[in-house]
């Protein structure tokens, strides 16, 4: 059986988390812009601030890095998946010493 990764995310076990992201609208906008004229001008505990105290409201328009961690154990759990549950066709007369549950051995004089 295969390791996965759960820190974020729970696939194989529960389904992928779907993220229903919006576009920058002009009821968010005001907000945006102020986070980033802080950042340029180098005032991150500022913005910081702000994106503390819209984070709700945020969360719908911006990743953030633990959407982002959430993504990449989810590919990885699902490569691993699909790598344990690919399924082969040995065509052999004596049965393969290494193979997986689900495998389909065809036997016999070939």
């Amino acid at each position: 059986m295969a390791e996965y990764e759960n820190e974020f995310s729970q696939f194989p076990l529960k389904k992928i988390t779907k993220h229903n992201f919006k576009n920058v609208d002009d009821t968010i906008a005001p907000i945006i812009n102020q986070i980033n004229v802080l950042r340029s001008q180098g005032l991150y505990h500022q913005a910081s601030q702000i994106i503390e105290n819209n984070q709700d409201t945020l969360a719908q328009y911006i990743v953030d890095a633990i959407t982002f961690r959430t993504w990449e154990e989810e590919i990885y759990n699902t490569q691993k998946y699909a790598k344990q549950v690919q399924q082969f066709v040995f065509l052999d007369e004596n049965e393969p010493t290494e193979c997986n549950e689900g495998d389909v051995w065809i036997g016999g004089n070939v």
